[in-house]
């Protein structure tokens, strides 16, 4: 068991130059916010934007999309055709997606054609649940919580909440690829079956939302060219860092919203990045 602590993060985050670019941030595409449900993936999407993906895609069910207030993402139907050319894009599966045969034949579509970069999280692992799958690719990432993981296991919650560490390696082991166990202490690991704890969680993110904001963090690192496993890692310190500011500022527990998370995240990066890196690197 390996407990992370900041001066890992300082070493993994995405960095930038005076040539950079946006297609240094790499590509995202959430696929998420199915009928009833779009905010759910309106929040992944803008934690990404918040986090440094040069282009958010949204693939959404929702027909009126208001550009005036997000002018910065890119907006399709849910639909399969619309992963054609998206092949090197990261596509970050599941908020609010719903759990439809539609949405099922767009999990089966990329688990058959071995797209690259994956993470699902949500409605997306509820669908993995009711899929014949052994393995998928070693370098997707699964983000359930104790629920969730108990469905993919066929397990009761309680039985993950007694010994979430060792069901932890049992769905490494089942399903090939890097999970992340969402809790009070994140805990992920890989094929090395090493286990990474993140602490920096706090009672605030005990609300909906929580998860969809790390889901685009996670992906807009991936998308930066962090390895999944480090991305998994870093995405749930930035996270974690995101509500302890908002409870610094004496703001009770209980208040938080996803939207004053995201409106977070820019500090902590910042203050992550400004202990670790040289002031060459930014632009005034």
């Amino acid at each position: 068991m390996k407990t992370v602590n900041s001066s890992n993060i300082k070493k993994i985050l995405p960095k930038r130059n005076w040539a950079s670019n946006k297609t240094d941030g790499g590509s995202v595409l959430i696929i998420g916010g199915g009928s009833g449900f779009y905010g759910a993936g309106i929040l992944a999407a803008l934690a990404a934007t918040r986090t440094g993906a040069g282009y958010t895609h949204l693939m959404s069910d929702l027909a009126k999309f208001p550009w005036v207030k997000f002018p910065d993402f890119i907006v399709h139907p849910i639909k399969l055709s619309e992963l054609l050319g998206k092949e090197n894009f990261t596509l970050a599966v599941g908020p609010g997606l719903g759990v439809t045969l539609k949405t099922k034949n767009i999990l089966k579509t990329l688990i058959e054609k071995n797209y690259p970069q994956v993470v699902l999280d949500a409605d997306a692992l509820t669908l993995l649940s009711q899929l014949k799958v052994k393995k998928l690719p070693s370098l997707w990432v699964l983000t359930p919580h104790e629920g969730e993981l108990a469905r993919l296991l066929g397990v009761s919650a309680k039985e993950i909440k007694k010994n979430r560490e060792a069901w932890l390696l049992c769905a490494q082991e089942k399903y090939g690829c890097i999970i992340l166990l969402k809790g009070a202490e994140t805990l992920i690991t890989d094929s090395t079956q090493t286990i990474y704890k993140i602490k920096e969680g706090t009672p605030s993110l005990a609300k909906a939302g929580a998860g969809d904001v790390l889901l685009g963090i996670i992906a807009a690192m991936m998308a930066q060219k962090i390895p999944p496993l480090q991305a998994a890692i870093v995405a749930s310190f930035i996270h974690g860092k995101g509500a302890q500011l908002w409870e610094k500022e004496k703001n009770d527990h209980l208040s938080m919203r996803p939207l004053d998370l995201i409106d977070r995240l820019p500090k902590a990066l910042y203050q992550l990045r400004r202990q670790s890196a040289s002031p060459k690197v930014f632009r005034k």
